[in-house]
């Protein structure tokens, strides 16, 4: 039995090597930002700071909706950027158009398929309408998410339909309280050495255990 146990120990702790990292502090439904859309807010963000290594890749981001305030879809863009200290800059990547609904509480989810970041470095996540401006007339809140840390505050800009103002011009605002309700899903990317041998040297041990327990 303390043989099999601690076969359990090794085992499990190389598996907590690659662990993996999520940002999520949805605390319900919590309407507090508004309004999002055409012709108000065009960007709403979230600022955020990429984990500790190993998990570097972002797999999926997600956002939390409220209650409508205008009627009619949203049409939007989901994106993920370098953060400056007070615009976005280098845009890491961009999503394919999406048709929000507007219907009330909802989450919209993005599959980045590996995004690879850099630890510690700030970033923000954003939905926009900018680059559909004009096309929906639809507008609505977004729910308020808990204190977490890596979540380093809401951001947003009346940056119309000028996208570009985004990477060139200082947000109207940025590191507000309090957070949105977002979810980020964090993965391993290449392994360290350290952590290959922290790995292989938990799976010898434990199959050295089971060999004396079986002969």
């Amino acid at each position: 039995m303390k043989k099999a146990l601690f076969l359990l120990a090794i085992l499990s702790l190389s598996v907590t090597a690659f662990a993996n990292t999520s940002y999520n502090n949805y605390q319900g439904l919590s309407p507090y930002w508004n309004p999002f859309g055409n012709p108000n807010t065009a960007t709403y963000g979230e600022i955020f700071t990429a984990p500790s290594a190993p998990d570097t890749n972002l797999d999926n981001f997600s956002f939390w909706f409220a209650n409508p305030v205008a009627p009619g879809d949203v049409l939007l863009g989901g994106y993920i950027a370098t953060w400056t200290g007070s615009n976005a800059g280098t845009l890491l990547y961009s999503s394919a158009p999406y048709d929000y609904p507007n219907t009330g509480e909802g989450k919209l989810t993005f599959n980045t398929g590996g995004l690879t970041l850099t630890p510690g470095q700030q970033y923000v996540m954003f939905l926009s309408v900018s680059q559909y401006y004009g096309q929906t007339t639809g507008m609505a809140q977004v729910d308020s998410g808990s204190p977490l840390a890596g979540l380093n505050g809401f951001a947003w800009s009346n940056n119309g339909g000028d996208f570009n103002s985004l990477f060139t011009n200082s947000w109207d605002n940025y590191g507000a309280s309090p957070d949105w309700a977002v979810d980020l899903e964090f993965t391993p990317g290449v392994p360290e050495p350290g952590t290959l041998m922290l790995l292989g040297t938990g799976l010898l041990g434990g199959l050295g255990v089971l060999r004396r327990k079986l002969f």
